[in-house]
């Protein structure tokens, strides 16, 4: 004789009650991953104990020139009024330099001027992180540009060039 197993109607709204804040407590968790990022322009956002931490990135190419040349491809807008007050920027960029020495700068394209303290120099090495000292942008939108120079016209690589900005 088989055994008809018959669910307890006093059972029924308990499982509904368990499995619907289930799925509110699993949407809840969703939303707080996929947060958007505000300004749409930054690679990397973290938070830390005295501000926080932007990445714009501006991107990789080569260059052969024996002056001051835009790297193709390597730049990008940057508004300070989106980021409040600024702590600290730095212009980071990695080189790879076969032979002889390269330079490595950040460019104002809109009021045509280098940014000052974003120049580094790389000798027969690479890859290799360069870090500038602190730099300052100039307030407002414009558009900065990587430019690169290297001592015998021999092919440089730039393998990532980002602008590092810290706010309190």
């Amino acid at each position: 004789m088989k055994t008809k197993v018959v669910a307890s109607p006093l059972n029924t709204p308990f499982l509904v009650f368990l499995l619907v804040f289930g799925l509110i407590a699993l949407m809840f968790l969703l939303v707080r991953q996929t947060e958007r990022n505000v300004l749409g322009i930054t690679d990397t956002i973290a938070t830390t104990s005295y501000g926080k931490e932007f990445y714009v990135p501006l991107g990789t190419g080569t260059n052969t020139s024996t002056d001051w040349a835009d790297v193709k491809g390597t730049a990008a807008y940057i508004d300070t009024k989106l980021y409040g007050k600024l702590k600290k920027v730095t212009f980071e960029a990695s080189l790879s330099v076969p032979s002889g020495t390269a330079s490595v700068r950040l460019f104002n394209a809109t009021d045509k001027h280098p940014v000052w303290y974003s120049e580094m120099t790389l000798a027969n090495a690479g890859p290799e992180l360069l870090t500038s000292s602190g730099i300052t942008l100039d307030s407002c939108n414009k558009l900065y540009q990587v430019q690169m120079k290297s001592q015998f016209g021999a092919t440089t690589n730039l393998l990532q060039s980002r602008v590092h900005i810290i706010t309190n």
